[in-house]
């Protein structure tokens, strides 16, 4: 799925002192690594590097936690809002026994990011598609996350029934933080994670 992007100020996405961090500190974390976002409020922003300037910022992506179970325990379906210079779209994310899926309103699954086992499960196909696990790597652009973020994910390779050949690299509570095309014998970077933190606060722990 092609998304349009959208360029954001980068001092909207820093993290406000004092009140903020105490109900980041507040929320429910979940049991296992989850190989998507899903904190209420985060906001991620998205650029190509392989566009040239002023194309590549005015491109960018804003991807923000709309909506998520403030339940202990892994969450279940979180909406994502997506926007961009040409406008925006919202998508419902469901993340169970480690796999994630973009689901309808109805529930029924739409598509599959990841697959349930993740990353145990080391391959899988769907429709034109065949995806597997390269293994463990430490992000090179770590340095925009917080210390406490775990800069290590899994990189997997999707090959499509065109022979193109898609990597992508996912960090625990992040998703997706970078993604490469083979083109002319080589890896060129299509999509990076280039700013992460909080519009506004999370809302309050449920009872």
């Amino acid at each position: 799925m092609r998304l349009d992007r959208k360029l954001f100020a980068p001092a909207a996405l820093l993290l406000a002192p004092g009140a903020l961090l105490l109900s980041l500190a507040c929320q429910p974390r979940p049991a296992a690594p989850i190989y998507g976002p899903w904190e209420e409020g985060l906001t991620l922003v998205f650029e190509n590097p392989s566009l040239p300037q002023p194309q590549r910022s005015e491109d960018r992506l804003q991807l923000r936690v709309a909506r998520s179970p403030l339940t202990p325990g892994a969450p279940k379906v979180v909406q994502l809002d997506l926007a961009s210079t040409r406008g925006h779209m919202s998508l419902l994310a469901r993340h169970q026994d480690g796999g994630v899926a973009i689901v309808g309103e109805d529930g029924r699954e739409l598509a599959l990011v990841l697959p349930a086992g993740f990353p145990a499960q080391g391959a899988w196909a769907g429709p034109g598609i065949e995806c597997r696990v390269i293994g463990r790597a430490a992000w090179t652009g770590a340095s925009i996350l917080p210390a406490t973020s775990d800069p290590v994910g899994v990189w997997i390779e999707a090959r499509l029934a065109q022979g193109l050949r898609r990597r992508t690299l996912y960090l625990p509570d992040l998703g997706e933080v970078e993604a490469q095309e083979e083109r002319d014998g080589g890896w060129i970077t299509v999509n990076r994670l280039v700013a992460r933190g909080f519009m506004d606060l999370p809302a309050p722990k449920r009872p």
